[in-house]
């Protein structure tokens, strides 16, 4: 035996036939040695199988003539290969029945392989090829498979036809010729086998030899390609039968270790099997087949749809059809065999069953906002756990499986083990393969909400919306919340709606009407349902969610449904706009806070307003805390109103008691065109002057290009405020409260009975009180572009201006390098990628806030060029000088960092340190980016004079990721490192910022920003690094910001590239649109931008982007093409209004 640890008794039995090899003839002993490893006594011939057929045939005719019954020649009337007609009898679990109409007691069966997936019924009429005979148990095999029905024309009743395919069969075949051969049935002792290449010719092989009978047989499998050597073409001694010879008994006889490795290798992937059911489980049903095998099938490879409860129709016992598709990686409990993974899908049983050896695995094909159904496996406090598949998992948060709190508070009872619940895709993590679901779908027909994006409103904040917020959170969506924490004062709620996502309800969105105390029915762990209102961007760069929960908006889904509630609702309505306020209208609030002076009050979640002490009460007030404490609430009327600077004032006092007053300081009817007043100067802009008129009530504004007839160069240090002026009025607007003044010499000159009343020194208080600013929008146009959102600094001493300003608004140089390249890659210096253009309306009013933005910012330039300019002209000398300047200007980081470089430049660096660290201590904790100019002047400091300056810079850093913004000065020491060109160090400091803040769409841009300005490699690998770890809704702004710097200072085909792939997901973003088309139009060429507008003014999308979308193409023609292709696009969109219409 070639195993030599194998019992004999287990191997052999008396009486068995074997074959030897003569070892040994020994004459002295009269002995003959032999061996009977298979290795060597390998059949050579197909005596075996040849004396098995001729055995099976004498039992045959043993069990006819102990049969009382008529012989029966039934066995003529079928031949191997021939084509037989018989009728469905019964459909079993593992194969069809089949009677003969002329031969009762013979059966035929066709396994499901031999189906060929063929449906047949009980009682249908079939012709099937004819495989094998077992004479001795009146059974025939049959095959319904395509290959052999092809022959179907070639067969003939008559047996001269019968001979003539057998002929043709084995025709070209030769004895002891080796051929390739499929495994069409495994019997007890011997395998069917076709041969493909001889016209499927049907031949027959032993599964054993001689010496092999009671060894472990090798495991076959339907469909199994064998190599076989053919032994014995059909005859009378073969029993009309093709005997052939496995290649594979020729091998070696199995050790132990290689039974089993054979034992393990015998089912692969892909092979069908006829499996029992050994248990039914709430997910999977496990499975027993072959020898010892064991597998299971999962609950989602049942039916190829997914249905409520798949398990229904199997019991225990039963033997089904299934198809393996995985082979896993562990053993199961006994340690003896794997476990594998089945499939029972018709659409997998279906077809070749040669897959090849390949594991088939679960590509994670799937997109934001899918529907997916999968089947609940684990419910705990927080999550749903489900599974979609074999591989992949998905998990559905409490507060996104419904918006009603009665629904969430039940939400455990609502899952059970085994229910289907489907969802739609809101993230897809690759690497967990796992899914995070919500029950709503992502794209509501709703107007507010339109393929990921909500339509746009006159708000400047809407374009950062869903930056940092997952795509089924927008603007106007109703969501599910749970109460975390109640704020202090009149801070209000802070409410969870996302697994980390948080938003604040405002004080005055928690109850529909103005109630003493709003707070009351709310308590921490509360479910409650509110709705989105907006996103707020916080100090530190993060996005919060403001909310509410007035039940007349949270069951409002879109604008649309506005309307019919402002009527029914009008004592819940809240003055969002500064514009909706107007002189004497009656308004309520709730305290905020408490100043000497008076208090402020909050009309809205946006809007407060300021209660002098004197308009608290008709009486006198005598303890103010007391009687007005935070949170209390007031009704009031509104006294003056600043829109330019979003001031607002309001009075408590009584009608009566303020009426006189009223009418002499705000009735605009006594200011006339051409009058000649006097006034003091309340505020400096750099586009004019703010003067409050004497004893009135009314602010007007004198603008720059009226202050005199020569050109005023710096407005801010002709000027105080303060100073007493005299002016002309030019214009009155008594509609929007607003007048126009004017400076010049001329205007004064000619009115000869002027008397300027240049002693009169008003009221301060009356002063304070002048809310109501004056407008150039008539004269000017464009002048109100020049205002900031929030003029909100007052100058009331005699403080040079420049200080005053420095110490507020000022964000400085450190060491003449600039902080710009702090916020070098703002993202809403490029267009808001995550924001759609509903109409040219909201355009406009963005192109509003974005020039605001410029013109603010070109305003603290020209603050820091005056500050620059006049300390030229006075340049401090001392340090004592320099003392003085830090003292009247202690939050001043320009300042501060003048006073560093002029010790440096006496080589004193301990000195310049020490100053650095006195900045730090003394500058107000509130002034971030002054603390932050004089890090980075730190950072420039050490990084030239510290020893060695790597490591100082790294000890001044670490500190100061304690006091400010982490992310802001890591960014910050990055600029420093770029601009010194420390590559080295630039690359170090941003692996550890991707380690840290690798969801930070900032960051990873930063990166390709160096790359591209660099002109280095590798663009794509950062790309792809990003999109692994970023949240989902921030791939389509990384992208489309990525391809728009392509577009400017890399590859513009890279550029087309990313965006013609986020377009091919998101056809219906506009702004996606809008974005590709203005770089397409910057880089000029026409063929290119004419294609993308067609394609863009193509698509099928609401009227409103449509118009937009055609306006865009309009323009660039009129700037750019000829008459035709104007005429062109307009009827391009008349055409199109048409269809719609």
């Amino acid at each position: 035996m070639d195993d030599h640890k194998a019992d004999l008794s287990e191997a052999y039995y008396i009486g068995q036939s074997v074959r030897s090899n003569i070892l040994d003839v020994s004459s002295e002993t009269s002995r003959i040695t032999l061996s009977l490893k298979q290795s060597s006594c390998t059949s050579t011939d197909a005596s075996f199988i040849q004396e098995y057929f001729i055995l099976e045939e004498k039992i045959a005719k043993l069990q006819l003539l102990d049969s009382k019954e008529p012989k029966s020649n039934w066995s003529e009337g079928f031949t191997i290969g021939s084509v037989v007609e018989g009728k469905v009898q019964e459909v079993k679990d593992s194969g069809v029945v089949v009677g003969f109409e002329k031969y009762n007691d013979v059966f035929g069966f066709i396994t499901h392989y031999q189906l060929g997936g063929t449906n047949v019924e009980t009682g249908s009429i079939i012709q099937a090829v004819v495989l094998d005979i077992a004479n001795a148990e009146h059974l025939v095999d049959l095959s319904l498979k395509q290959e052999f029905n092809n022959k179907l024309k070639e067969s003939s009743n008559s047996q001269t036809h019968k001979k003539k395919r057998k002929r043709e069969a084995s025709d070209g075949l030769e004895e002891h010729q080796t051929v390739n051969a499929i495994v069409e049935i495994v019997k007890e002792n011997y395998l069917v086998l076709s041969i493909p290449k001889y016209n499927y010719a049907i031949g027959y092989a032993s599964i054993s030899d001689y010496n092999t009978q009671k060894f472990p047989q090798r495991q076959y499998l339907n469909g199994q390609s064998v190599n076989a050597t053919v032994m014995a073409l059909p005859s009378p001694t073969t029993a009309g039968r093709l005997l052939m010879l496995l290649n594979s008994l020729s091998e070696s006889a199995e050790t132990s270790s290689s039974k089993r490795a054979k034992k393990k290798s015998s089912y692969k992937v892909g092979s069908v099997v006829q499996a029992e059911i050994t248990e039914i489980k709430p997910l999977e049903l496990r499975l027993k087949f072959g020898i010892g095998f064991h597998g299971r099938v999962h609950i989602t490879e049942v039916n190829d749809e997914l249905l409520e409860e798949p398990f229904n129709n199997f019991r225990i016992g039963q033997t089904v059809t299934a198809r393996i598709v995985a082979k896993t990686n562990y053993s199961n409990s006994n340690k003896k065999s794997y476990q594998w993974d089945l499939s029972l899908k018709p659409t997998m049983l279906i077809g070749s069953c040669e897959i090849g050896e390949k594991i088939m695995t679960e590509d994670l094909d799937f997109s934001t906002g899918q529907c997916v159904t999968g089947y609940v496996y684990k419910v705990d406090g927080e999550w749903v756990w489900l599974t979609i598949s074999r591989n992949v998992r998905a998990q559905l948060f409490i507060l996104d499986s419904a918006c009603e709190p009665s629904e969430l508070q039940e939400f455990q009872k609502r899952f059970h083990l085994g229910n289907a619940v489907s969802g739609y895709v809101l993230s897809v993590n690759k690497e967990k393969k796992l899914l995070r679901l919500v029950l709503h779908p992502l794209f509501p027909i709703s107007g507010k909400i339109v393929d990921h994006e909500v339509s746009k409103m006159e708000d400047p904040h809407n374009n950062i919306l869903n930056e940092n917020v997952t795509a089924h959170i927008r603007e106007g969506s109703v969501v599910g919340g749970r109460i975390i924490k109640e704020l202090p004062g009149v801070g209000g709620l802070t409410v969870q709606i996302g697994p980390h996502m948080y938003g604040r309800v405002h004080y005055s969105e928690l109850s529909d009407s103005w109630v003493t105390n709003p707070l009351s029915g709310y308590h921490e762990g509360q479910f409650v349902k509110c709705k989105v209102l907006e996103l707020i961007r916080s100090v530190r760069g993060t996005y919060h969610i403001d909310l509410s929960l007035r039940s007349s908006l949270v069951g409002m889904l879109g604008p649309d449904c506005k309307g019919s509630h402002d009527d029914t609702h009008a004592h819940t309505k809240r003055v969002e706009k500064i514009e909706d306020l107007n002189p004497n209208m009656m308004v309520q609030g709730y305290v905020k806070n408490i100043t000497p002076k008076g208090c402020f009050i909050f009309l809205s979640r946006k809007i407060d307003a300021k209660i002098l002490v004197s308009n608290l009460s008709d009486g006198y007030v005598q303890d103010l805390e007391k009687e007005f404490p935070v949170g209390k609430l007031v009704i009031g009327r509104v006294s003056s109103v600043e829109p330019l600077s979003k001031r607002v004032e309001v009075t408590l006092k009584s009608l009566g008691a303020t009426s006189a007053t009223q009418s002499g300081s705000n009735n605009l009817d006594s200011l006339h065109v051409g009058d000649i007043i006097s006034g003091r100067v309340k505020r400096v802009e750099r586009y004019g002057l703010f003067i409050t008129i004497d004893n009135t009530n009314v602010v007007g504004l004198c603008h720059v290009s009226e202050l005199s007839e020569d050109k005023v160069e710096n407005i801010e240090t002709k000027y105080r405020t303060g100073e007493r002026v005299t002016a002309k009025v030019l214009k009155v607007d008594k509609d929007r409260h607003r007048i126009s003044l004017g400076m010049k010499d001329v205007y004064i000159m000619e009115n000869n009975d002027l008397q300027t009343s240049s002693e009169q020194d008003p009221d301060e208080d009356i002063i304070e009180n002048g809310i109501t600013d004056g407008s150039l929008s008539a004269m000017f146009p464009g002048s109100s572009s020049f205002c900031t959102q929030n003029m909100d600094v007052e100058y009331e001493n005699a403080e040079p201006q420049f200080l005053a300003q420095a110490e507020s608004r000022a964000s400085v140089p450190p060491l003449e390098v600039t902080l710009d390249d702090i916020e070098q890659f703002n993202g809403d210096n490029i267009v808001s990628q995550d924001q759609e253009h509903p109409d040219v309306d909201t355009v406009n009013e963005k192109k509003k806030q974005l020039t605001k933005k410029k013109a603010k910012e070109e305003r603290e330039r020209e603050i820091r060029a005056a500050e620059e300019r006049l300390l030229e002209k006075d340049i401090p000398r001392t340090d004592e000088e320099y003392e003085k300047l830090v003292r009247s200007s202690p939050n001043s980081s320009y300042v501060w960092i003048k006073y560093m470089e002029f010790v440096l430049s006496t080589a004193n660096v301990e000195k310049a340190r020490s100053i650095a660290e006195r900045a730090l201590r003394t500058i107000n904790f509130r002034e971030e980016n002054e603390k932050l100019n004089i890090w980075v002047a730190y950072f420039n400091l050490e990084n030239k004079y510290g020893s060695p300056p790597e490591e100082a810079v790294m000890k001044v850093f670490q500190r100061a990721v304690q006091y400010n913004d982490p992310k802001k000065v890591h960014l910050a020491l990055l600029g420093v490192y770029e601009r010194t060109e420390q590559h080295r160090l630039a690359d170090e400091l941003f692996d550890k910022m991707i380690k840290k803040f690798k969801k930070s769409c900032k960051v990873w841009l930063r990166r390709v920003q160096m790359l591209l300005t660099q002109q280095r490699d590798g663009i794509q690998d950062v790309v792809s690094q990003a999109e692994k770890v970023l949240p989902k809704h921030k791939h389509i702004k990384f992208i489309s910001q990525t391809a728009i710097l392509e577009f400017k200072c890399g590859n513009p085909e890279r550029g087309r590239s990313m965006f013609e792939n986020i377009l091919r997901n998101n056809p219906k973003r506009t702004d996606l649109w809008s974005v590709y088309l203005d770089q397409e139009i910057r880089l000029g060429d026409g063929d290119l931008i004419h294609a993308l507008f067609e394609r863009a003014t193509s698509l099928s999308l609401p009227a409103k982007k449509m118009k937009f979308l055609f306006n865009k193409y309009l323009q660039y023609e009129k700037s750019h093409g000829d008459e035709e292709k104007i005429e062109y696009v307009k009827q391009k969109a008349m055409d199109y209004v048409n269809s719609v219409a």
